[in-house]
């Protein structure tokens, strides 16, 4: 008795490679570690690390307290419905035996949730303002930053964000 099934192609192979190129792969969103910069003793990732977290750091002779500025957390949480769906496209696309197709959702999800931290820092609305007095010394600078924007002082901080789809 017959089935009723009729075998066309086995992408067998494929499904495995893509499969196995997927769940050894990561996304990651964030500051690549990196020299410090010109203008600090820091790198853009420590600068990144205690602006998120918040800390309390000697800057110019003085202790001062940062807040907590969460923006990368913040960022990945507001794209977390596009970044997901971009996951489950990548998911499917691998059990299809498409693995460039997978690796292309891959990296779109970076690229949303990159973008998605970057545009929390644009809108600045969301994090602790800036104090009277880093808005005075933003003022006195040279040449002079005008914003006062969080996190959006010359953009070093700002460029620095980044993604990688990379092995495990």
């Amino acid at each position: 008795m017959k089935s009723g099934l009729t075998v066309r192609s086995d992408n067998y192979a494929d499904v495995l490679d893509a499969l196995n190129k997927l769940s050894g792969t990561d996304v990651l969103v964030g500051i690549p570690a990196g020299p410090p910069r010109e203008d600090s003793p820091l790198s853009n990732a420590e600068i990144g690390y205690l602006q998120s977290t918040g800390a309390t750091v000697e800057i110019d002779g003085a202790i001062v307290t940062l807040p907590p500025r969460p923006f990368l957390d913040m960022g990945i949480e507001d794209s977390r419905d596009k970044t997901t769906e971009r996951l489950k496209l990548a998911a499917q696309s691998a059990l299809e035996g498409k693995a460039d197709v997978a690796s292309m959702h891959l990296e779109a999800a970076g690229q949303i949730a990159r973008d998605a931290s970057k545009a929390v820092i644009e809108a600045g609305d969301r994090l602790t303002p800036l104090s009277e007095k880093t808005i005075k010394k933003r003022r006195e600078m040279k040449p002079p930053i005008l914003g006062d924007k969080p996190l959006r002082a010359r953009g070093f901080l700002f460029r620095a964000i980044q993604y990688v789809v990379r092995k495990k």
